[in-house]
């Protein structure tokens, strides 16, 4: 027998949500729009995911907007292709452990986009699988890309394999993307371990290969921690990135990318994350406490 409990309840002004919970965490979808996650976070305690004030709530918009929370796009990143508005309604099916939401197949795209979440019966961790299906005529190539809008102030943990001496060729990679400085003083190497420190500075933006399969944001004690598998025979989006790391003033973006891949009309393309929520954490300061973050997730 499930102990997850799913109910309708209203949220920052958006009716018509779902709610999910097993008693350790809670998540909140919205239906109006979307599909959104707009709340994670332990049981009567604060949202993990940053919320855009001005725009919670809001039904009317006519253009892409933030809103904040955690969305699904398809990448690389092109305007307009990846910037269709999220605005409508979405078709939603309860399920034992969550919820199933679907977005209306986007005009300007032609992608039906799909994101199922299921909670574990008694622990901080929930799964979301993502699905974009190709809805047109012909062929497109893109990657399902998990895109998590937090909370400010808090640290970005992206690892990287500790590497075989004996291995002729390379076995990782770092991105940088234009607005990257690799002297900028937010970027910090703890070992084997990438740290991007949020703040109110410039725009930043980076990738990592992601052959770990697995990144975390730590803020205020607590751990997010985003799971995915990764493919080491597969072609990954933003030269060969499975995570990516993005700041600004005000939010900090934790994302995961699936292989890209070619799908026919019809075909459908999955990226699977499974979130675990640690409380009583600290940003670390050593490769050994990154590294502790990893073996929380399986315990």
């Amino acid at each position: 027998m499930s102990g997850v409990t799913v109910e309708h309840t209203t949220y920052e002004g958006w009716e018509h949500c779902i709610r999910i919970t097993n008693g350790h965490v809670e998540l909140v979808v919205t239906t109006v729009v979307g599909p959104r996650v707009v709340h994670f976070g332990f049981v009567d305690g604060r949202n993990e995911l940053f919320l855009d004030e001005d725009t919670a709530g809001a039904t009317d918009r006519e253009e892409w907007t933030l809103y904040g929370g955690h969305r699904l796009w398809h990448a690389p990143e092109n305007d307009p292709r990846t910037f269709v508005p999220d605005n409508d309604p979405v078709e939603y099916e309860l399920t034992e452990t969550g919820c199933v939401l679907t977005q209306p197949t986007e005009a300007d795209s032609g992608m039906e986009k799909t994101v199922e979440v299921s909670m574990a019966a008694d622990a901080p961790s929930v799964t979301l699988d993502h699905r974009i299906t190709n809805d047109g005529v012909w062929p497109v190539e893109f990657a399902p890309w998990a895109v998590t809008v937090l909370e400010p102030g808090g640290t970005g943990v992206a690892p990287l394999p500790q590497g075989d001496p004996d291995l002729l060729l390379p076995d990782r990679s770092v991105t940088f993307w234009p607005d990257a400085d690799p002297g900028d003083d937010r970027l910090e190497w703890v070992e084997d371990h990438l740290l991007v420190r949020h703040d109110d500075g410039e725009e930043l933006k980076v990738g990592t290969s992601g052959t770990e399969e697995w990144t975390a944001y730590v803020n205020d004690g607590h751990a997010l921690l985003k799971s995915f598998a990764w493919d080491p025979e597969a072609t990954y989006p933003d030269m060969g990135c499975a995570v990516e790391m993005f700041q600004i003033p005000g939010f900090f973006e934790l994302e995961t990318l699936g292989p890209k891949a070619t799908a026919d009309p019809g075909e459908t393309l999955t990226h699977e994350e499974q979130w675990t929520l640690i409380d009583g954490v600290d940003c670390p300061e050593t490769g050994e406490d990154a590294r502790a973050l990893a073996l929380a997730r399986s315990e």
